[in-house]
C-alpha cells in the first residue's frame, strides 16, 4: 500500500491537544487503513458500514471474523469491515480480553455467555448476542487458561 501524502506540522503553544486533519478528494481504502493504524494507538477500531466510517470501542466488539481475505467486526447489532488482519487484532487487543478462537476468528472473552464441549476436543461458545462459535482444539487450552479451568 503506497499513498502519497503531504505532511504539514503546525506547532504552537496555543494548541491544547494534537489534531490530525485529512484532506482528500475521496476516502480510499488506503486512507481507511491509515486511519485504522492511527486509531490502534488508542486501541479504537475503525470499521466501515454502508460507506460510513465508524470508530468502535473494543469493549463493544463481540468478535472479529475473516472471510475471503476480508476482516469483519461483529458488535451486538452491526457488522463492520476493517482493514486490520486477524494477526494484528490478536496482538493489539490481547490485553483487552480478545483471544484467537480459530484460524478465522478472534473473540472477546467478556462476551462469552456459555461454553459447552464439542466432539473432537473442540468447544462451542455462545456469545451474549446469541451467536454460536466453535473454538478449535488447538486454541481450547488457551481459553481454558484465560478462564482458569
Amino acid at each position: 500500500m503506497w499513498i502519497l501524502l503531504k505532511i504539514t506540522i503546525d506547532e504552537s503553544i496555543d494548541y491544547k491537544e494534537p489534531e490530525i486533519i485529512i484532506r482528500c478528494s475521496e476516502v480510499t481504502t488506503e486512507i481507511i487503513a491509515l486511519l485504522s493504524t492511527i486509531r490502534t494507538q488508542d486501541k479504537k477500531v475503525i470499521g466501515t458500514c454502508d460507506n460510513k466510517i465508524h470508530v468502535l470501542d473494543p469493549h463493544d466488539i463481540f468478535y472479529f471474523d475473516s472471510v475471503d481475505k476480508k476482516t469483519f467486526v461483529y458488535t451486538k447489532e452491526n457488522v463492520f469491515e476493517t482493514t486490520l488482519r486477524l494477526y494484528e487484532i490478536e496482538e493489539l487487543y490481547k490485553t483487552h480480553g480478545f483471544f484467537r478462537a480459530s484460524k478465522s476468528s478472534v473473540v472477546n472473552v467478556s462476551k462469552i455467555k456459555e461454553i459447552s464441549n464439542n466432539f473432537h476436543a473442540k468447544l462451542d461458545i455462545t456469545l451474549e448476542n446469541g451467536e454460536k462459535l466453535t473454538v478449535s482444539r488447538q486454541y481450547v487450552p488457551f481459553l481454558k487458561h484465560i478462564l482458569g479451568f
